[in-house]
């Protein structure tokens, strides 16, 4: 089973993207999310020295290893007939910090009809006593839409192909940057 390590892979790969912010493109997809970075780069980048500084502290720390589904959002936890809970997509879990799932409860990661402070509160109030490292969320939660805006701009910045599958991908880039959206909770995260 693999290992939390910390990997700087995908800031690496989203820092790429962002140095080819001067890039011309004839798609209009392309040309509105690069249009769109390069006006929000400096969040971009300041979550990058977060998520960079963070992973440094923690690969330094003691927190306890367990073994982590990694994908922990609304599509794959499914409730049967009998009112039963499943988690399904086991298809990529690791050691890690329990904060590597807890990260998605009040994260803004597709769970609706709650606020995120509504969510987390209903979520502990049943999960029951626990010591959460805040530095541990907040550095998952910044991981976490690093990964998700450099698989988007993968996905719109070295294809054409995906027909509406790429205005939907700039449309998820763009909710991030939302009030109260995955960067806002990231960084509520990080003040603890």
């Amino acid at each position: 089973m693999r290992r939390e390590a910390f990997s700087p892979r995908w800031r690496e790969r989203l820092s790429f993207f962002m140095k080819q912010l001067d890039a011309r493109h004839d798609d209009p997809v392309a040309a509105e999310l690069i249009a769109f970075l390069t006006e929000k780069q400096t969040i971009v980048y300041t979550i990058l020295a977060q998520a960079t500084s963070l992973a440094e502290q923690l690969r330094q720390g003691e927190l306890e290893q367990v073994i982590c589904h990694g994908d922990i959002h609304a599509g794959n936890i499914m409730i049967d007939q009998h009112d039963r809970i499943w988690l399904v997509d086991w298809d990529n879990p690791l050691l890690a910090p329990k904060e590597r799932d807890l990260m998605f409860i009040g994260g803004d990661q597709g769970f609706v009809g709650r606020s995120a402070v509504e969510e987390e509160a209903l979520f502990y109030a049943s999960y029951g006593p626990a010591e959460v490292n805040s530095a541990a969320i907040a550095y998952y939660r910044y991981e976490r839409i690093i990964e998700d805006i450099a698989l988007f701009c993968e996905d719109i910045l070295l294809t054409t192909d995906g027909g509406a599958d790429r205005a939907q991908a700039l449309h998820y880039v763009k909710t991030n940057f939302q009030p109260a959206g995955t960067i806002e909770q990231a960084r509520r995260a990080d003040r603890g």
